[in-house]
């Protein structure tokens, strides 16, 4: 029995977690190894990147990490083994759940009772992950300020994995997840957010200022200064499109501060340390209060990218 995404197939092993680990390392892939027990017991290890990462056990709805030792040590009353690739986002967003409680369920019949909940959900500005489950798909949607975030959004499919909400053709059941602060996956959740919406604002406002060929020749630069490093982090005309699968906060934060260095140092390039850091500091106050103290916590601030 399949667990998480259940539409995906298996990659063809011969039910050793050893042989799954030895892909996973080899091809560097990102992925999961799942242990089924029985119908609401199953455990779970990440791989990132092809590294080894966290493991949990969820037992009557209840999560709780384990060491990767502990992992590889239950085999009794495994019912099957599978592993299967997983999108960084999909990877992501799963931990997160993971690493979170329910606070409530409900199903979901039509059309029309979906739009009701997106709409009750923006009216109260929810920061929280929903996981949807169906007969033939399976995945999460990050919403935040009440609205579902793009780079958060995925599901399997009988097509495969998609970046989209699916055609509600069965019921849905919804589940709604809330968020320890110290939990490290929702640490990066609002790292991400931060470091996305304060690039926004600065790229705006550099364009506002330089025109948008300025803006396209900055984006080239910051996009190749990045390539070497493999982050699945793109600079897009003024967005920055983040689907990396970030484990630790550190890990995340040396990847912005890498991006907001380089960027401060085109602009310094171009209007002068002066403007820089005025279009620094100004669109830095602009962003949400709990995503600018999880920025100021890594050191993310305008006096560290300006000159």
């Amino acid at each position: 029995m399949r667990y998480f995404f259940r539409e995906i197939e298996d990659i063809p092993f011969d039910n050793s977690p050893v042989s799954a680990e030895v892909y996973f390392r080899g091809a560097n892939a990102t992925g999961m190894i799942e242990k089924q027990f029985s119908a609401d017991r199953v455990a779970v290890q990440f791989f990132i990147s092809g590294v080894p990462g966290m493991a949990y056990l969820l037992d009557a709805g209840q999560s709780n990490s384990i060491s990767l030792t502990d992992f590889s040590s239950l085999s009794d009353g495994v019912s099957h083994t599978r592993a299967i690739n997983l999108p960084d986002v999909a990877g992501r967003l799963l931990l997160l759940a993971l690493e979170s409680q329910v606070t409530n369920r409900f199903t979901i019949t039509t059309n029309g009772d979906w739009a009701e909940q997106i709409n009750r959900w923006k009216q109260e500005q929810l920061n929280g992950l929903v996981e949807i489950k169906s007969q033939n798909l399976h995945g999460f949607a990050l919403f935040w300020q009440g609205e579902p975030q793009k780079s958060d959004l995925i599901f399997s499919t009988l097509l495969g994995f998609v970046n989209n909400f699916p055609k509600l053709d069965s019921a849905w059941e919804a589940i709604v997840y809330s968020h320890p602060v110290v939990a490290q996956a929702y640490q990066c959740t609002v790292l991400r957010q931060g470091a996305v919406h304060w690039c926004h604002k600065v790229l705006t406002r550099y364009q506002e200022m330089v025109g948008q060929k300025l803006l396209q020749m900055m984006n080239r630069e910051l996009n190749r200064q990045m390539q070497p490093w493999r982050w699945n982090i793109v600079i897009d005309e003024n967005d920055m499109l983040e689907t990396h699968f970030f484990p630790y906060i550190m890990d995340a934060a040396h990847a912005y501060r890498a991006l907001f260095m380089a960027m401060g140092a085109q602009m310094n390039f171009v209007i002068g340390n002066n403007l820089t850091q005025k279009l620094l500091n100004e669109t830095f106050e602009q962003i949400r209060p709990d995503e600018r103290v999880s920025l100021q916590s890594q050191r993310l601030i305008p006096a560290a990218f300006s000159e």
